[in-house]
């Protein structure tokens, strides 16, 4: 009986853990395709099925984590507790960051299946999709504040160095955003110059 306990126990530890490198990982792959640094390959199908295949893992690992929870009879942690913000007895503040991000995490993933993809507008999907941002601080709040490995030195060294790959990957993608406008804007400013000078000899 006490076996059976801890094999869920562990269970719910290991299962959150890897969905959390996993969604890292589906964040960062995602951010990629969206810059340069892929361009050679960027027209290749298995890059987008990749960050898909990615996302959608990470989703079944919240799923077994939640399973394990609710299994487990060490917090004893029912419907309402995973489901519900601050309805835990067991550190209600830091399972709530874990009850939105599941919520945020559902609609990233059911806005990016193809056939609830296909009725929205591409501005709707951004907006939705934009959430994977915020998603991943508020699993880092999560993981931080309510997992039981916190006083573990691994434990702690893996989420620094995922949160910061996650910092590096942002600010990656916001100068290269920035980059780009600048070119854009240039190419534009000589554009226009050419056509006022073609004017210009024209007249």
């Amino acid at each position: 009986m006490i076996f059976a306990a801890s094999v869920w126990w562990y269970l719910a530890r290991s299962s959150g853990l890897i969905a959390g490198v996993l969604l890292v990982a589906a964040f960062v792959w995602g951010v990629l395709l969206s810059t340069q640094l892929v361009k050679p390959v960027k027209r290749a199908a298995w890059l987008l099925d990749l960050h898909r295949w990615l996302g959608g893992l990470t989703v079944v690992f919240v799923v077994l984590h939640l399973v394990g929870l609710l299994a487990d009879s060490y917090v004893e942690f029912d419907l309402a507790s995973i489901f519900v913000p601050f309805a835990s007895e067991w550190r209600p503040a830091a399972v709530t960051w874990g009850v939105a991000g599941l919520y945020i995490l559902t609609a990233v993933q059911l806005t990016s299946w193809q056939p609830v993809r296909a009725r929205l507008s591409r501005k709707v999907w951004r907006a939705v999709h934009l959430l994977s941002f915020p998603l991943l601080w508020v699993v880092a709040m999560h993981s931080g504040a309510a997992g039981t490995d916190v006083g573990n030195r691994l434990y702690l060294v893996s989420l620094i160095v995922l949160i910061g790959l996650s910092v590096f990957i942002v600010l990656y993608r916001l100068l290269a955003g920035t980059g780009r406008k600048r070119r854009e804007t240039r190419a534009e400013a000589d554009a226009d110059g050419r056509q006022s000078a073609r004017t210009g000899v024209g007249s």
